[in-house]
């Protein structure tokens, strides 16, 4: 059903260009597959863009704010040849929306990073049918209260309470007379295992993982963007296991977080965590040849940080014996 709401709307817009003749400037659309749904049904919405053939799109990504669609996921994107200038960019979103009477599709801001120009589709506006029905009767008043004997149980609760005070006490009476030499050993002191090792270790594990299948690309790029997240929050002590790729990256580059880490990183780290999550989420299957370049460079991430953070340990030390 959803290629076929993604096929009728690329004809729709064939045949706007095909009116419309010869192509001016960037133009984008947005459209929605069902003109009103129930709260939290799902629905496809289409953005497409037609610009010129060096042009390359980006898409709203799915954090972007939609309004009040939510989007779930990437279903498809794709492209399509119109002239010998004029391309067809088109990306298709699986979206729910839990506004109620009516939920409002924001403008949606289309860039063409290699012109620097941006194009913004129209608002858009989708009837929310109520779950409720229109001949539901009305709230019916209170009945009245219905007499019950009265239990047994609180006397049975009171009677074993009693029983447990009395033991109780008397252990307390016995311990009192009985004392036992009190024995304080002191607690093991244990270091928490070293952010770096843990990391390495689970990096070369994945040296030889299978990647022939789609499951085990996804579970690969999986594991790597949970390494290097956890790393990261364990070494530099931040919430990245809880942060998209770019609050992490944001971070990353911020003032109170930039000289923890050396410089370059931010990038590295933002080119191999978008990566997996185009695998996880867009059903991306990267070649396995850029699955090992890939775990080469977060092995690289990880040694980078740790020659930052043993400078910047040595640094406070000498501060401290000086």
């Amino acid at each position: 059903m959803r290629r076929l709401y993604l096929c009728a709307t690329l004809a729709t817009v064939a045949t706007l260009f095909a009116e419309v003749g010869t192509l001016q400037a960037q133009r984008v659309e947005a459209y929605l597959s069902e003109d009103s749904v129930t709260v939290g049904g799902r629905f496809a919405l289409t953005l497409v863009a037609i610009h010129g053939f060096d042009e390359m799109p980006s898409f709203p990504s799915m954090d972007s704010a939609f309004g009040d669609i939510t989007p779930v996921r990437l279903i498809s994107a794709g492209t399509r040849l119109l002239d010998s200038d004029v391309r067809l960019d088109s990306a298709v979103y699986e979206a729910t929306t839990f506004a109620l009477d009516t939920a409002r599709l924001a403008p949606l801001t289309i860039r063409f990073p290699d012109s620097d120009v941006t194009a913004t589709t129209p608002a858009q506006e989708l009837v929310v049918i109520s779950v409720v029905p229109q001949d539901a009767a009305d709230i019916r008043g209170l009945a009245p209260p219905v007499g019950f004997g009265r239990p047994n149980w609180p006397y049975v609760l009171l009677g074993i309470g009693v029983l447990i005070a009395g033991a109780l006490i008397w252990y307390l009476i016995w311990r009192h007379k009985n004392p036992k030499p009190l024995y304080i050993s002191e607690p093991e002191e244990r270091a928490p295992p070293d952010p770096a090792k843990v990391a390495l270790e689970r990096l070369r594990a994945l040296e030889n993982a299978p990647l022939a299948k789609r499951a085990q690309v996804e579970a690969f790029y999986v594991d790597l963007s949970d390494i290097l997240r956890t790393y990261i929050e364990d070494r530099l002590h931040m919430p990245a296991l809880e942060c998209t790729t770019r609050e992490l990256v944001q971070i990353l580059v911020g003032p109170s977080v930039q000289h923890q880490v050396p410089s370059g990183i931010p990038e590295q780290l933002d080119q191999v965590l978008s990566l997996a999550d185009l695998v996880k989420f867009a059903d991306v299957t990267p070649a396995v040849n850029e699955g090992r370049s890939v775990l080469k460079e977060a092995v690289k991430i990880v040694n980078r940080v740790e020659v930052k953070f043993d400078q910047r340990a040595a640094a406070e030390d000498f501060v401290k014996v000086s």
